[in-house]
Parts: C-alpha cells; structure tokens; sequence
C-alpha cells in the first residue's frame, strides 16, 4: 500500500446530498435511479445526517399501514429525508490517510465515510475506494513480465535492462538505417580476407571470376591447392585436361 496516499486522492467530489426538507418519496426514488443505497444529508454544506435505502423504505411502510398493525395516519407525500435520516457518515478530512480511512471504516462499521474541510462535505470515499487504491502493486505488471526487471531497472546480476538491450528486432532495424555500420560489421567479420568460416573463400564464386584457389574438384570430388575454371565448373588440373 502506498503510505502517502490521502482522502483527497481518491475521494468522490461528486456525490449524491439532499437536504432535511426534501420529500422522503423522492429521495427514495433518488436512491433507486442512481442505484445506491445511502444519500448525504447537508444543511447549508455541512453534514447532518445520511440516508439509507432501509430507513427510506421502512418510513414509507410504515406510513403505508403495510409494516404496522394499524391503519396508516401519515401521508407519505407529506414524510421528509428529516423524517427517515440516520446519524451523519463517519467525517474524516481531506488530507487524511488512506490508513486512517481503512481504520475509521472498520471501527465505525460503515461502508463510506464523508471528507469535510472547513465545515463543508467535499467528497466521499467508499470502502472499495480504499481497497482499491490501497491494493499492494504485486504481480507481473509490477516488475516486468517473468518477474525480469523494468526496463532500466537493476537485475539481481548488478546489469540493468534499457529499453533497446538485447532486442534483435531494434538492432535489425538499426543495421538497416546505418548501412556504415552494416559494412563496418560485415569487415570486421571477414578477418581481411575472403568469407567464410575459417577464413577461405567460396571456391565457385571464385573459380567462375577466373582465379584458383583452393577447394573440391566438381568432377572428380578430389580437393586441390588449385582449382580452375572450365566449362563453368571449378575443376582441378588434371580434370580440365580431359
């Protein structure tokens, strides 16, 4: 979890308030339409109360005659948030910890508290808020694919990945837009002297430019210091008197 992040980071600055005088149905239908299950309440921005999908619900039975025993005597057109809202949302402050949000949480048994600065509710931060901002950054995203370092992060041998190290499709693509570079490499492979891999020359390419060179005969397979052309084959000597 990161210690330094604060209400104020991961706070809702939009949320849903109503005040004390406002019609308890519709408050009610508030809740339903915007599909959450608890509305601030605020007197002039400041924080009194909360209310929440279940007292919304039992004050309109009730006033309905359907939760009690007798007839109903109270219109439910005429009930107000006033008359249904609980005890105000836990009150923290914008520049509080994320801990310190977890903690209120827990003690308070509440699933979102209320940011107050200066008297004012200024935002609200639910407890997946928090769970989610103060998850731990674990796992493949966090330190490379394979748990390899980021790039230009140290590995475990002291030796640092950039962006640009050991990528073959990079270096191709370099290759292609230095061709200096791809002549320099191409030189420096040959060892100042023919290609090939132990330093001797292709014995046809060789054979068809006019000059001998050492190799296998193309018509008795026998491999002298000296092949020639003939017929436009690479032959030894005593092949091309035949």
């Amino acid at each position: 979890m990161r210690t330094d992040t604060t209400v104020r980071d991961v706070m809702h600055r939009e949320f849903l308030g109503v005040s004390e005088s406002d019609s308890l149905p519709e408050a009610a239908a508030l809740l339903v339409d915007e599909e959450t299950n608890c509305l601030v309440v605020v007197r002039g921005g400041e924080p009194v109360g909360r209310l929440e999908s279940r007292d919304a619900l039992d004050a309109l039975l009730d006033a309905t005659g359907v939760a009690a025993a007798s007839e109903a005597e109270t219109d439910p057109a005429d009930l107000t948030v006033g008359d249904a809202m609980g005890p105000p949302l836990p009150a923290v402050s914008p520049d509080d910890s994320l801990a310190a949000v977890e903690e209120r949480l827990v003690a308070e048994g509440a699933d979102r508290v209320v940011a107050v600065d200066d008297g004012a509710a200024v935002g609200i931060v639910t407890d997946g808020d928090a769970l989610a901002a103060g998850a731990p950054r674990t796992g493949a995203g966090a330190d490379g694919i394979g748990g390899e370092a980021a790039p230009g992060e140290p590995r475990a041998d002291g030796a640092a990945l950039s962006p640009a190290a050991d990528s073959g499709a990079e270096r191709g693509a370099a290759a292609t837009m230095d061709p200096e570079a791809t002549t320099d490499r191409g030189a420096a492979g040959s060892g100042d002297g023919p290609a090939g891999s132990d330093g001797s020359g292709d014995p046809v390419a060789e054979a068809a430019s006019g000059t001998s060179t050492q190799g296998v005969c193309e018509n008795c397979g026998a491999l002298v210091p000296d092949l020639v052309t003939a017929n436009g084959q690479a032959v030894c000597p005593n092949c091309r008197e035949i």
